[in-house]
């Protein structure tokens, strides 16, 4: 990667310093009015307009098991190539060149596809195609079990 051109945008999540592809977002935003969903999980926050457009928001912290991202932070909003998604995380560090990454090794955890390392600390670096294909394995589960069962108690509850 340290020979790649590129650039990576660095972001922290419930304690964790994390980095996406700058390609693979398509920008960063204040949290704006979110419409909840009925029934959703509790890391499906509701639906925004993002540029006229209806854009599922998900709090990636929630998703991957972590707490809750705290009132505020900011939204990165994935390339549309990916999907209508925007990511609900603490904040937004910045942006560097791929070329300040020192060296990297394989992610020990299921959602970091490699650790990085910059001067200043460690950084996981996630793939929003991985995390993207990921949703839509579970979406395809709900969508093609019976009563469209998400394994989630509050469905079993009111049915």
């Amino acid at each position: 990667m340290t020979d790649a051109p590129g650039r990576l945008v660095l972001f922290r999540m419930a304690g964790r310093r994390c980095a996406f592809d700058l390609a693979e977002v398509a920008e960063v935003t204040e949290l704006p009015a979110v419409y909840p969903v009925p029934l959703a999980p509790p890391s499906f926050k509701g639906v925004m307009n993002c540029h006229g457009r209806l854009v599922s928001l998900l709090d990636l912290g929630v998703y991957l098991g972590f707490e809750s991202s705290r009132e505020g932070g900011k939204v990165l909003v994935l390339d549309r190539r990916f999907a209508d998604l925007a990511l609900w995380v603490d904040e937004v560090e910045r942006i560097i060149p791929v070329a300040e990454v020192l060296s990297e090794r394989e992610g020990e955890e299921e959602h970091v596809k490699q650790l990085l390392t910059l001067n200043d600390g460690e950084v996981q670096l996630l793939s929003a195609l991985d995390l993207v294909e990921k949703l839509d394995a579970e979406l395809q589960v709900i969508i093609h079990s019976p009563n469209g069962d998400r394994g989630d108690s509050r469905r079993r509850e009111a049915t």
